[in-house]
């Protein structure tokens, strides 16, 4: 999706649900001691609702910011996907996972077949 505004709604429930194993690590760990880069999006988290867990616009997710979904989400047209990729890998990612839960989901998954997937296909054999 290329309006990045649209495909940040969509997919904000996702960092959002990702705050929950943070608190978990806060709660086991001394948060001086975890990566501010993970733990510091949690801050303003109020209550989390699990009757909206993993819901597009669930007010769980108010507190994820545009930066924080840019970070934690593959957004916008297939050559943003790419790079992301390539920028994971480039770290030692080996596995990614698309979640079909953000509308669209035949179209994002044509997408990913044609415009994505065949580089790194392409990279794996040679």
């Amino acid at each position: 999706m290329n309006d990045l505004s649209v495909a940040r709604e969509r997919v904000r429930w996702f960092p959002a649900l990702v705050s929950n194993h943070v608190m978990d690590l806060i709660r086991q760990y001394k948060p001086e001691d975890l990566p501010p880069a993970l733990t510091s999006f949690v801050q303003d988290r109020g209550h989390y609702d699990y009757q909206h867990h993993c819901e597009v616009e669930s007010d769980n997710a108010d507190f994820v910011s545009d930066e924080v979904v840019d970070r934690f989400c593959l957004i916008g047209p297939a050559e943003a996907h790419r790079e992301k990729l390539r920028a994971l890998a480039a770290v030692g990612v080996t596995q990614f996972n698309i979640y079909l839960m953000c509308g669209d989901e035949e179209q994002t998954l044509d997408i990913y077949q044609r415009d994505v997937l065949p580089e790194f296909l392409k990279a794996r054999k040679s």
